[in-house]
């Protein structure tokens, strides 16, 4: 991609962090945006930082390990902005421990976000975006 002017570029994991700073850089060469993260507070944050900016911007509070949330989403995304170009699976989490202390549960929280979450997000914008 030459330019990301007149491009839209949905970002999970957009509420703080590496997922907000894709936001800024995005926005700061006139990309729109379509930004996601479980965090409510964190994404109206960045949303406030990139609007000035004069870029359309659009928030949707999901949960990327939940396969139905980032469908809803992708769809919204392409319908609210007419196109998507990138999606960047961002969203990510990390736990320390040792095997014999870490339960199942936070392996399976680990998978969800960070295998799922950009399984999720890969297929669903294909599938809503660029397949309609």
């Amino acid at each position: 991609m030459q330019s990301f002017r007149n491009k839209v570029a949905a970002i999970t994991g957009a509420g703080s962090g590496i997922g907000r700073a894709l936001a800024v850089q995005l926005a700061e060469r006139g990309c729109d945006l379509a930004l996601s993260d479980v965090h409510a507070d964190g994404l109206r944050q960045t949303a406030a930082l990139v609007e000035p900016m004069g870029v359309r911007v659009t928030t949707a509070q999901v949960d990327v390990a939940v396969r139905d949330q980032v469908r809803a989403w992708a769809a919204r995304a392409a319908n609210e902005h007419g196109k998507v170009n990138l999606i960047i699976n961002n969203a990510g989490v990390a736990h320390a421990g040792t095997v014999e202390a870490t339960d199942y549960a936070d392996y399976e929280w680990i998978m969800g976000i960070n295998f799922w979450g950009v399984v999720h997000g890969t297929k669903e914008f294909r599938v809503s975006v660029f397949h309609g």
